[in-house]
């Protein structure tokens, strides 16, 4: 082997130890970036759990004290039916005494009694939800309860509706929750979906939940055409 020969043999050696090391080091660098986010979403789930966690135990202590403190003091039969509805909205259902199924279709109910706004309910006869945990079906009853919250307060609807059923896609099977009115909508998210301008505690607290049942939630709005709420949880998730 001549010395040229050599020559360009050694730059072909050194280019190619160069390509590897930057190889080396791109795969490096995408190992550590996907760790921290690894980490980074594990932490803000843990945080959710937290928040989550905190807010039902602030649910219940503030439903309790009503209950106990201050609805024995009241004596006008209007007052104490409010506060006893409060309460109500307040504690946490009973799961072992009322299905989920059950209590959805409950909350319409309440819902058009106490707004006066008419509420369809279309729940999937053969839905279930036996599989997934009480703690898991409070959160879904929680984002239902939000999602017709925000209607009350801020949607002018005259019509809402709730519907749940299977959701079939490919090979995969979720469970698809949408709560809907024919309201206002919400200008700040007029054409867009999952990209509310303001969020407000409610929707934000709704997030936490979505989070926590590793479930998609999607906010669908018209200006004067109403919003829509999807839900959409994985079937298997939190058994």
């Amino acid at each position: 082997m001549q010395a040229g020969e050599i020559t360009v043999y050694i730059r072909l050696v050194w280019l190619f130890v160069f390509i590897i090391s930057v190889l080396m080091l791109l795969l490096c660098y995408l190992y550590l970036a996907t760790r921290r986010a690894q980490e980074k979403e594990a932490q803000s789930l843990a945080f959710s759990h937290l928040a989550i966690e905190g807010l039902e135990m602030e649910r219940r202590r503030v439903s309790r004290e009503l209950h106990d403190l201050v609805l024995p003091l009241v004596q006008d039969p209007g007052l104490s039916g409010l506060i006893r509805s409060v309460c109500m909205e307040l504690a946490p259902p009973d799961f072992s005494r009322l299905s989920l199924k059950a209590s959805l279709a409950d909350l319409c109910a309440k819902f058009t009694k106490k707004t006066g706004i008419e509420c369809a309910c279309s729940i999937e006869e053969e839905l279930d939800f036996a599989s997934i945990s009480a703690d898991h079906q409070l959160h879904i009853y929680r984002m239902a309860q939000e999602a017709f919250t925000n209607i009350e307060k801020h949607s002018r609807a005259n019509r809402a509706a709730l519907v749940a059923r299977r959701n079939n896609q490919g090979s995969s099977e979720n469970i698809l929750i949408c709560v809907s009115d024919d309201g206002q909508g919400i200008r700040s998210m007029t054409g867009k979906q999952n990209k509310p301008g303001a969020a407000g505690f409610g929707i934000k607290s709704m997030r936490q939940r979505a989070a926590i049942l590793g479930a998609e939630l999607g906010f669908i709005s018209e200006s004067g055409n109403g919003l829509m709420v999807r839900i959409e949880i994985p079937i298997g998730y939190g058994v």
